[in-house]
């Protein structure tokens, strides 16, 4: 065949297949089928889609979406969140790396506050699930005089003075030098302070494998013996620290003291881990650190490693704030506090937990004092403003008029005063707050890990 005549057939047997794939049913005929002619002269390639590693990848990226929206969900909006200082979320990273070094570089905790946290109440729970998480051991301070806590109890063998820097004025020392505490008994005899568990079969004890003294204005040399493994300790310096190591751990301890000294506290810890104190200050407003001696205060802070320092103050100033003056006037006090204990505590957290809510009388109603929700905003703002967070039991409670439900449940929250909790409410706080904590820490582990 000419070529003429190779090409002529060539193009008729492609007219024909175009024919029959024109008019060939896209269904098929009879069990048989044909391409269509639109599949024949698409040049077109089918859309690749992404590739496996590509799919896993935007899997992971939609779940880690995921997360940390939950987280910020929570951190927006959720009433038990932190308010933090310019919404700043990494707020407290530098205590969350201190506490992952508890266990070989240990750190301390110091809740101070009014008659809501005395007995241990908060505190308690918040030491024991830092504890559980971080490591750590013991009770923490315990005062140098007769007292008695839901796991410790103590005594002195000498009836001791005690002078301490808040509530009733007739207490005073006419000094500064009151110890981180704020609470001091003055030595000028011979002494044993001892520590013993107060419930059956040790069940909830915390045992330690340390017991420290803490001193100050020593006016002779004081003498500290425990289990014959004695001390001396000269006059000087703002603070005397003085420690024991225990060869075991122990739900037990005694001091026996002698000299002319004012005494602090006895802080019983384990070796490791993280240590937390309990200061209740019946009757204060939280406005007296500015009126202790620094020195004092920036040594123990320092020596004892404090990384967070817990605020929980205004519930006793509530009935006596009626005016948008008299508010004005305790928020700038506050605020004073917090300037100063920032200044002196430069590696501590500080976080101000605000008054819970409170109840009175109203034209023959019981409800919320006026005051109070303005107050809880106004204490937030002014937190912030100075560097520290806050963290809202009013809201974590309900609100307004949340205290009512609170006396009323079964078995009761909060007492019959509609001011204190129970313990059993006391815990629900405690464990609201670590809740609340914890969910912060785990955001910080999860940008860890995933660069955030």
């Amino acid at each position: 065949m000419k070529r003429y005549q190779i090409t002529l057939f060539m193009f008729s047997v492609i007219a024909v297949l175009a024919l029959v794939c024109a008019v060939f049913p896209a269904e098929g005929f009879l069990g048989l089928r044909f391409p269509q002619l639109a599949d024949i002269l698409s040049s077109s390639e089918p859309e690749k889609g992404p590739s496996p590693e590509e799919l896993i990848e935007q899997r992971r990226q939609a779940v880690l979406a995921a997360e940390r929206d939950q987280y910020q969900t929570f951190f927006a909006e959720d009433p038990a969140r932190f308010s933090l200082p310019d919404n700043d979320i990494r707020f407290f990273d530098p205590l969350f790396a201190a506490l992952e070094r508890a266990e070989v570089e240990p750190l301390r905790i110091i809740h101070y506050g009014d008659s809501q946290i005395e007995e241990d109440r908060i505190t308690g729970t918040i030491r024991e699930r830092l504890q559980e998480r971080f490591g750590g051991s013991g009770p923490g301070m315990m005062p140098a005089r007769r007292h008695a806590t839901p796991q410790v109890g103590g005594g002195s063998t000498a009836e001791l003075r005690r002078y301490f820097n808040y509530g009733d004025a007739s207490h005073r020392a006419g000094i500064r030098q009151y110890g981180p505490y704020a609470d001091f008994v003055r030595l000028d005899t011979v002494t044993t302070l001892s520590f013993y568990p107060v419930r059956s079969k040790d069940k909830g004890q915390s045992p330690f494998e340390r017991v420290t003294l803490v001193a100050g204005n020593l006016r002779s040399t004081l003498n500290v013996t425990s289990k014959g493994d004695r001390r001396t300790v000269e006059p000087g310096g703002s603070l005397a620290l003085v420690r024991f190591e225990l060869p075991d751990s122990s739900l037990r301890a005694s001091l026996t003291i002698s000299g002319y000294a004012d005494l602090y506290g006895v802080l019983l810890d384990g070796k490791a881990g993280v240590r937390m104190d309990n200061v209740a200050m019946r009757g204060s407003s939280g406005a007296i650190f500015t009126t202790m001696d620094a020195e004092q205060l920036r040594t123990f802070y320092r020596e004892e490693n404090v990384r967070l320092i817990l605020l929980q103050y205004g519930g006793n100033s509530v009935p006596y704030l009626k005016t948008d003056k008299a508010i004005a006037t305790y928020l700038e006090s506050i605020r004073k506090q917090l300037r100063h204990l920032k200044n002196l505590a430069p590696d501590a957290k500080i976080v101000f937990i605000g008054p819970s809510d409170m109840s009175t009388v109203v034209s023959g109603k019981r409800q919320t004092y006026p005051k109070l929700p303005g107050l809880v905003d106004s204490l937030r703002v002014s937190a912030n403003a100075c560097g520290a967070a806050y963290w809202d039991i009013y809201g974590v409670m309900g609100g307004q008029n949340s205290m009512i439900q609170w006396v009323s449940a079964r078995p009761a929250l909060a007492g019959s005063d509609y001011v204190h909790f129970t313990l059993a409410g006391s815990k629900k706080v405690g464990d609201m707050f670590c809740d609340a904590f914890f969910l912060y820490y785990d955001y910080y582990r999860w940008r860890k890990e995933h660069d955030r």
